[in-house]
């Protein structure tokens, strides 16, 4: 029996080596996955930002490109085909809202100043909808000239989007889009209000889908998840026909909302949490 109690000991003993070495190998392999998931992640985003920039001088030059067709009509006298031109190139505009004000300030204040425009889309866009060609002459010649360098800075191969800008820009659209644009939109002589959030809408959507989707849902899959029903529910609440037939009560909340899940989301992705509302 003091054999057999001794050689049970050492089983034991050995066992419990076993385990002990198992549990430190394994500590070990986590302790090298965390890094390795961390730069996972980041290449993830880094990945994403350079994807995101395609999409982005696309839309600008699809506004210029635009505003070049309304300068064409105006010069014409074609007052219809100068209000579609108009029409086509801020649809482009908005879904690149995102990046504009973000990093390019100056020419955002030039191309999209709103209320008090006295350049840009919204000082072409009442005297245009009531088909008064003779007033818009020189501020479309002028959208033009910005949209055209615009298009230069962005497209620039030394140029580079940041994550943090990124979020930061999306973050702060969603809060516009529930806090002033659900209150009455921007573009009613157009009457594409609705359109304008929609296409916001559609531009947070690109940011946060290309660049930071896959980064989060790795590191916090039930988070990622409402931020992308929380797009859902915006993009729900402007699919009819004009700003009227919204609830703008649910869209406030929508947007404001998405804003703070953006927000949440900053220290997880590694980033500085935006501000909204200065």
């Amino acid at each position: 029996m003091p054999t057999l109690f001794a050689d049970t000991s050492i089983a034991h003993s050995r066992r419990a080596a076993r385990g002990g070495h198992l549990v430190c190998a394994l500590l070990a392999m986590a302790v090298v996955a965390l890094p390795a998931a961390r730069a996972n992640a980041a290449d993830a985003i880094g990945k994403g930002v350079a994807d995101y920039k395609p999409f982005a001088v696309e839309r600008i030059e699809n506004a210029l490109a635009g505003a070049k067709d309304m300068q064409t009509a105006v010069k014409a006298g074609d007052a219809k085909a100068a209000q579609a031109a108009w029409i086509k190139s801020r649809k482009s505009w908005e879904a690149a809202e995102p990046i504009t004000g973000e990093f390019f300030p100056k020419l955002d204040d030039a191309i999209d100043a709103w209320p008090d425009a006295k350049q840009g889309y919204h000082a072409i866009e009442a005297a245009l909808f009531a088909g008064k060609l003779d007033q818009v002459g020189a501020p479309t010649d002028k959208l033009v000239a910005d949209l055209t360098e615009f298009q230069k800075q962005v497209s620039a191969a030394s140029f580079n989007f940041t994550p943090q800008g990124l979020l930061n820009g999306a973050t702060k659209l969603a809060y516009e889009i529930g806090e002033n644009k659900s209150k009455g939109g921007e573009s009613p002589y157009a009457g594409t209000s609705i359109n304008d959030i929609y296409e916001n809408n559609e531009g947070i959507e690109a940011v946060y889908k290309l660049v930071f989707h896959e980064a989060l849902k790795a590191r916090d899959a039930k988070l990622d998840k409402r931020i992308l029903d929380k797009i859902e529910e915006v993009e729900d609440f402007v699919k009819g026909k004009d700003l009227k037939s919204v609830n703008a009560a649910g869209l406030h909340k929508a947007g404001e909302e998405l804003a703070v899940l953006l927000q949440t989301a900053a220290p997880k992705l590694k980033l500085k949490k935006p501000a909204v509302g200065e």
